[in-house]
């Protein structure tokens, strides 16, 4: 019997693997990956119900059913991942000659702000004006200001765009795009957050899909232009992609296949009478896109995605800041299923109801995080079982299942995410979201809309212990359940225990300590210096300095600030200031340092009072860039590089960026 069972088992992680290491090539092979990964899940989970669960006492039974109950919990949510998944789609492009008649629909462009710098704003308004449509009178750009600040105005008037105000402020964010409803008339409404900045090509690439008639609206990916405290403060800028990447490129796409894509608040294009259907953006929650777009959707309106990064922003820039905003997210979810519960909501197909079930199911796997975490620290530290096995079974069971889960999702995400990076995040966020969660579920409700602060600026390194604590407390519990384990496995100190119970348990103490590791260190919030991010580029200039005559050179990064310049000059001077041109625009500057690199010389400089034409055109080969002349970055995703580089540069003094 034994004999019989291993070869089952090495037959299943043997096809497991052929699977894997074919399915890039053979997309039949990836959904036989995605079957082997749920018969062997649902194995080792009709197993763990029927033969795991302790019977020492009362609490022990009560720890099992909630570590199955996790378990169970993360199967589900892999249910809808992998049929969103089992075939992969993508819309057919609709672009502008679909009106042959030149009857282009217009366009009303909602830029809405609260407290954002004025900096922040300029940029997105000025991109929003360099927006290609065949005809530019048609399209009407509102800033949606509830700050009812005077500078907004002025800037406003400046730029020649609509500067709207509201005299209440009721319903935060979807109170002041309703307000711009009402005083505005474009058959369509782009959304856009402050800091989003829309590449010039973004209405070109979006309203082509409303010719269809029953077009409701069209998502865009939010893509961001900084690094997320993942990637800055790991070291990881060039290793890793921002966090939300996978699901603003990956998983909205697949759900476009289900007329089930989630409109997230920005980057977005609407039809103003799918809108009026609806009596406008949803209130009564804080997180309105998402209930904006299932009503619509119940409202039987088609609803699309278009996969191009058409926009990018800032992703939140400190690590207090993203949990602030997640914490928004999961609390918002909550509140939209008990206002709109997916299954109560006339109109909505199979589908439609699983799926956004699913996205605010998602929310509770802080919960169940939290519960992987501590039930190998309730055994090895507390002594409390909330699993009851041997080691043999062990392997029978739950191997196949790891071994199917972890290559499944790694082939089916396509390097966009791997199951090791998701545990750090996940990991890290976890205590906050089950707080979060639980909060909104059963205690307090929290209905104020908080916005993410954007542009943030530190001098100096801080490690923000009040987001570490819970992570550090779980990473101490950790570490000393290995020691205890260890003492008991090699006789230090007697163990009440059995040995294979102990070997189980240091196994998952291991995986769990190495995310809590890393986690624990995206606390520690590196300095950000630089106001704005920088673009590279290779545009070759003359420069006329004031003082020193006329220096060939070239630009290798710049923005709205300033830029980094390479001059074909060997001799360091005495550089002050200066100016150049490019297709007719003049960029004055002041030279504030210079160091020698290889044959050439490297200046840096800040930008003096550039005119508005200028500005433009910066904005225009930066920020927003066409999508046809965007290269997106390429992402290795690899833990193992994440670490290598984190480890060495944590080694040396860390530098400003």
């Amino acid at each position: 019997m034994n004999t019989l069972i291993l070869g089952i088992e090495g037959a299943l992680l043997f096809l497991t693997v052929v699977c894997f290491c074919l399915g890039k090539k053979y997309h039949i092979l990836k959904q036989v990956l995605i079957v082997l990964y749920i018969v062997t899940m649902a194995v080792y989970l009709i197993w763990r119900i029927g033969w795991t669960i302790p019977t020492n006492n009362v609490l022990s039974i009560i720890l099992g059913i909630i570590l199955v109950l996790a378990e169970l919990g993360g199967f589900c949510l892999s249910l809808v991942f992998y049929r969103m998944f089992f075939k992969k789609f993508q819309r057919p492009v609709q672009n502008l000659d679909v009106y042959a008649d030149g009857q282009y629909p217009t366009v009303d462009v909602f830029i809405a702000t609260y407290n954002e710098e004025t900096p922040i704003l300029k940029r997105s308004i000025v991109a929003a004006l360099l927006m290609h449509y065949p005809s530019p009178e048609l399209v009407n750009i509102y800033v949606c200001d509830d700050g009812s600040r005077e500078n907004v105005k002025k800037l406003c008037e400046e730029l020649g765009v609509h500067h709207v105000v509201r005299e209440t402020h009721e319903h935060a964010k979807a109170g002041n795009l309703n307000h711009a409803l009402k005083v505005s008339s474009g058959e369509l409404v782009v959304t856009m957050d402050a800091d989003m900045v829309p590449r010039t090509d973004f209405l070109e690439k979006t309203v082509g899909y409303f010719h269809n008639k029953n077009m409701g609206f069209i998502q865009t990916p939010q893509t961001f232009f900084n690094d997320d405290p993942y990637q800055f403060n790991l070291f990881a800028t060039n290793t890793i992609g921002n966090d939300q990447d996978f699901f603003m490129r990956s998983i909205e796409q697949q759900k476009d296949a289900f007329n089930a894509t989630m409109y997230v608040g920005s980057n977005a294009i609407f039809r103003r009478k799918a809108l009026d259907s609806v009596g406008g953006f949803a209130t009564g929650v804080i997180t309105e896109d998402m209930a904006t777009g299932m009503l619509l959707q119940a409202k039987k309106w088609d609803t699309g995605f278009v996969n191009e990064n058409l926009a990018s922003g800032l992703a939140p820039e400190t690590f207090g800041d993203l949990i602030k905003q997640r914490d928004r997210w999961a609390r918002g979810n909550i509140q939209v299923a008990k206002k709109w519960h997916p299954w109560r909501v006339k109109g909505l197909d199979l589908m439609q109801r699983v799926i956004y079930t699913d996205g605010i199911h998602y929310w509770f796997s802080g919960i169940y995080k939290l519960v992987f975490l501590l039930a190998p620290i309730l055994f090895l530290v507390f002594g409390q079982y909330s699993l009851q096995t041997s080691f043999s079974q062990i392997l029978i069971f739950w191997l196949p299942a790891f071994i199917a889960f972890q290559l499944t999702f790694n082939l089916v995400s396509e390097k966009k995410q791997t199951v090791m990076l998701s545990n750090i995040y996940e990991t890290a966020t976890a205590p906050f979201m089950a707080y979060g969660v639980f909060n909104e579920l059963f205690l307090k409700s929290k209905q104020k809309f908080a916005v993410t602060r954007k542009g943030v600026n530190n001098e100096d390194s801080f490690y923000n212990w009040r987001t570490a604590w819970p992570i550090i407390v779980l990473l101490v519990l950790s570490l000393l359940g290995l020691v205890r384990g260890i003492c008991f496995i090699f006789g230090i100190w007697a163990s009440p225990f059995p040995k294979e119970g102990i070997y189980i348990n240091i196994f998952w103490l291991i995986y769990n300590s190495f995310a809590l590791i890393l986690a624990s260190y995206l606390s520690n919030e590196r300095p950000r210096l630089r106001k704005s991010e920088r673009f590279q580029t290779e545009k070759s200039i003359v420069i006329n300095f004031y003082n020193l005559g006329q220096v060939q050179g070239h630009i290798l990064d710049w923005n709205e600030d300033g830029a980094r310049i390479a001059l074909m000059s060997q001799n360091k001077n005495n550089y002050t200031q200066g100016e150049f041109v490019i297709d007719g625009n003049q960029f004055k500057f002041n030279c504030v340092w210079q160091h020698q690199s290889m044959e050439k010389l490297i200046i840096g400089v800040t930008f003096d009072d550039l005119n508005l034409s200028a500005y433009e055109y910066i904005i225009e080969h930066t920020y927003a860039q066409s999508s046809t002349l965007y290269q997106n970055p390429q992402y290795s995703n690899q833990l193992w590089h994440i670490v290598v580089k984190w480890w060495v540069d944590t080694l040396r003094k860390r530098k400003a960026h």
